[in-house]
């Protein structure tokens, strides 16, 4: 990196790209949170809805379903954490901070 201070065009360019990313990963876990939040809504009535009767499924199917589609959000919380933290090292790197 130059020492006078004055960053070169792809130092510019890296850190442009680091903000872009981490914003990315901050737009994906508020995706991730807006889709949890609808999930819990409508698990609270699906598991009111159970019960016997025709047409209606078990307890245990309807729950085993809600924990996988909770066991997806996790993923995606997780993977859109590692694109926001990924930005932030690419800006840290472009600004000359070394990452630990």
């Amino acid at each position: 990196m130059a020492d006078s201070g004055s960053k070169t065009y792809w130092e510019t360019l890296g850190m442009l790209a680091g903000i872009i990313v981490f914003l990315l990963g901050v737009v994906l876990l508020m995706l991730v949170f807006g889709w949890t939040f609808t999930l819990f809504q409508h698990a609270k009535h699906t598991i009111s809805a159970t019960g016997a009767g025709p047409g209606r499924e078990p307890l245990g199917t309807v729950i085993a379903g809600i924990g996988v589609q909770v066991a997806l959000l996790f993923v995606m919380g997780y993977v859109a954490s590692l694109i926001g933290s990924k930005g932030l090292q690419l800006y840290g790197v472009c600004r000359g901070v070394s990452p630990r």
